[in-house]
């Protein structure tokens, strides 16, 4: 699935109120998203995604959106289970990490490995990884970090904010 008329990952990108938000395509077909901007070896392609795009700028205005234009990322199998668990968590609700391990086949004593998979999520906003929190309902971490006044629990923090507004 290479193209040879895009040997480096292409990206494109929206400007939201937690910074820019790029999405990615790799040469091997692999889509990855995350905030922030793309590294030098991506190249900018406008026109890239529009429908998922169309999905993306409504999400960040508040409104509902499903992501139903992008598969699930492929990974270990309980990482794919979780990480379709996770896409079916009603926008603006939370789970913890043991009800997701539950949902993705596994018992709620493998909330470790859910949460494993959650860190290792490569579509954060389209796989809602920041829906999933403690069981004491506390933020507990978000993009590797756990530290409580951190920008990544902040981006947490916030997306659950953005959509508590906007329940679907």
């Amino acid at each position: 699935m290479t193209d040879p008329h895009h040997p480096h990952a292409r990206y494109r990108s929206i400007p939201t109120t937690l910074g820019p938000f790029r999405v990615e395509v790799h040469p091997d077909g692999r889509i990855t998203t995350d905030f922030g901007e793309p590294s030098d070896a991506c190249t900018l392609d406008p026109d890239m995604m529009p429908e998922l795009f169309a999905e993306l700028e409504a999400y960040f205005a508040g409104q509902p959106a499903r992501f139903r234009s992008v598969p699930t990322p492929q990974g270990p199998p309980f990482f794919q289970r979780a990480w379709e668990a996770c896409r079916a968590i009603p926008q603006g609700e939370t789970i913890s990490y043991g009800e997701l391990a539950e949902r993705a086949g596994g018992s709620r004593s493998a909330a470790r490995a859910a949460g494993q998979a959650m860190r290792n999520n490569p579509m954060p906003v389209i796989v809602p990884c920041h829906r999933v929190v403690g069981s004491d309902g506390k933020l507990h971490g978000y993009a590797g970090s756990q530290d409580p006044g951190g920008d990544p629990l902040n981006t947490k923090r916030r997306l659950l904010d953005l959509e508590s507004r906007s329940r679907v």
